[in-house]
């Protein structure tokens, strides 16, 4: 059955080229700040390229929401062609993203054809409702029912990740010098999830201790 929603994410969703293409998702770059120097995310620079100059500069990049011309300008093509559209952003407790994308849409007169989901979330917790969505849309369902089963799962997705370093959550603000120093003197990583930071062992153990979700192996199996 063709698919008739149209999918819609800003870039915190940290979704492959591969799947992007797959499922016919298109990002909506948020922007990356390095000094006065300004980038689209995933566009005209890389994570190696971000990295090395935060390391030349010992600092931490900037980022900012996508702007509303560029948001009208994504979702015009579809607001054309009568397509129902939803659109993904990062937390709105982070970024200001969503509420670009409802103004957008505003701006369109096409409020009653775009829904935004806060996703709650950011990088592969995004991504998971993404993917979820896109499944559903490629079924056939429509933008309320996809929403609709988004909601019910969104609660269920959580992102957790494990760093090799503890430099550029300290440059960020995301961790004390004191405890920069000791998880690197102690060889301790933080595991982070979305709404906290336990510490855990080193990484060559890790994989025994992160827990797993049934839910979001069922959407990564489909993938």
């Amino acid at each position: 059955m063709a698919q008739t929603v149209k999918l819609i994410s800003d870039s915190t969703c940290d979704l492959s080229k591969e799947l992007v293409e797959k499922y016919d998702i298109t990002i909506l770059p948020l922007h990356i700040l390095l000094g006065e120097d300004e980038y689209c995310d995933g566009v005209d620079i890389t994570p190696e390229e971000i990295f090395r100059w935060s390391d030349e500069n010992k600092t931490t990049p900037k980022t900012s929401a996508p702007s509303l011309t560029e948001a009208m300008e994504v979702m015009q093509p579809f607001v054309e062609e009568g397509r129902e559209i939803i659109c993904f952003s990062i937390s709105d407790s982070m970024s200001t993203s969503s509420n670009v994308m409802r103004l957008a849409a505003e701006e369109l007169e096409a409020s009653d054809k775009v829904t935004v989901i806060n996703s709650a979330n950011l990088s592969t917790g995004i991504g998971l409702q993404v993917i979820q969505a896109a499944i559903l849309a490629s079924e056939g369902k429509t933008a309320a029912e996809i929403t609709t089963a988004i909601e019910a799962i969104r609660p269920k997705v959580r992102a957790s990740f494990v760093v090799d370093t503890l430099t550029y959550l300290h440059r960020g603000g995301r961790c004390s010098a004191v405890a920069a120093l000791a998880g690197g003197m102690l060889s301790f990583i933080p595991g982070s999830s979305w709404w906290m930071v336990p510490w855990m062992p080193p990484k060559n153990t890790v994989e025994n201790w992160v827990p797993s979700s049934s839910h979001t192996q069922r959407i990564w199996k489909r993938i």
